[in-house]
């Protein structure tokens, strides 16, 4: 492995799926934005189910949702490990039981100091202060309008929160309902005028805005498809939905994240199956076009990210139980491997905190 030069160092914390606490379910990662080089500086065992977590930078602390089996099988909670100077992670903080399994996903308000959860199986969704102190509000997303895939589409499967630009409203995925629902974020009180109904089947499950906040990039997962909506007023308007496969792939497959650069230009994709990932060049109107679709190495790329700079990426092979950095052309939208990959139990979420 190349020597990290210092002047080029940044931090990346990496969540993954850990069956039992006898398996690190974090670990940080120090990067070279120069090279693409990366190494294991700290693995932390002992939690299961961090899942897809957020960074608070504004407080130094990482954000997540652990399993508590000891409190019965459908019980969680949202705890937080503080950021050391070091850039390593502090001793987990319990914050707050939640009436569910491990949600799959949590995003972050610090305007509101908010912290929003969807928990996949039960489709439970809600909002809780960022302290964990009381205001826990919650409601299950109903089974209605389900999608036409009869493995993956029996019922609600709430998969994605996120916020609006205003602050005040936040959106929940639903991938078994090709749906995505708002609440009022305060009052916890639905919006419905705001929601966003998807083509059936399409299974619905993550989502980016873009810069100027006027269009949110949805990604399919089921069809393997983004779809853009333009946003004005509190409404959303459908503009164009693109594959990520190429035509003549017939395989199984599922889109897995969805990310955007900095200037907002490019969008990106992974696919698990392909086992790839599709760049499109964005224009002011949310139009799309693709620009390559970048074959990878390993298998079941369930969460990648830039490095600061962005001239490298660090993607999570899941099921190859290993994280790879890869150079990014910007011009050609092309990946090449860079190193050998680091050996990680099951990759799955990546979070970049700035030296």
């Amino acid at each position: 492995m190349n020597t990290l030069i210092a002047s080029a160092l940044t931090y990346c914390y990496v969540g993954c799926s850990s069956p039992s606490n006898t398996i690190a379910s974090l670990h940080v990662l120090k990067c070279d934005t120069s090279s693409g080089a990366i190494e294991i500086v700290q693995s932390v065992k002992g939690v299961q189910g961090t899942t897809y977590f957020q960074i608070d930078k504004s407080s130094g602390s990482l954000y997540s949702v652990v399993s508590t089996p000891d409190k019965g099988a459908k019980t969680s909670s949202v705890v937080n490990f503080p950021i050391k100077k070091d850039h390593t992670l502090g001793k987990m903080r319990y914050l707050a039981s939640l009436p569910c399994e491990t949600p799959c996903h949590v995003e972050i308000s610090r305007r509101l100091n908010q912290i929003a959860f969807a928990s996949y199986t039960s489709a439970t969704v809600g909002v809780l202060p960022i302290d964990g102190v009381g205001g826990l509000k919650s409601t299950v997303l109903p089974d209605v309008g389900m999608g036409d895939n009869v493995k993956r589409q029996k019922k609600a499967y709430a998969h994605f929160a996120f916020y609006t630009p205003e602050n005040d409203v936040v959106g929940f995925i639903d991938l078994g309902c090709d749906a995505v629902h708002f609440f009022d974020a305060k009052t916890f009180e639905p919006v419905p005028q705001m929601s966003i109904k998807a083509d059936c089947g399409d299974g619905p499950r993550h989502a980016v805005w873009s810069k100027d906040r006027k269009y949110l990039y949805v990604l399919n997962e089921l069809s393997s498809s983004v779809t853009s909506y333009s946003y004005d007023d509190r409404k959303f308007k459908r503009v164009r939905k693109v594959s990520m496969l190429p035509d003549s792939y017939k395989g199984e497959t599922k889109a897995a994240a969805i990310k955007i650069t900095d200037d907002g230009k490019i969008l990106m994709a992974s696919n698990r199956g392909h086992d790839s990932i599709a760049f499109y060049a964005t224009d002011p109107k949310g139009g799309l076009v693709l620009k390559n679709i970048a074959k990878l190495k390993g298998r079941f790329p369930r969460d990648f990210e830039l490095m600061p700079g962005e001239k490298f990426m660090i993607v999570g092979h899941k099921m190859s139980d290993e994280i790879q950095v890869y150079r990014f052309d910007r011009e050609k939208c092309t990946l090449s491997p860079v190193g050998e990959p680091v050996k990680v139990h099951r990759p799955l979420c990546f979070k970049f905190m700035e030296n």
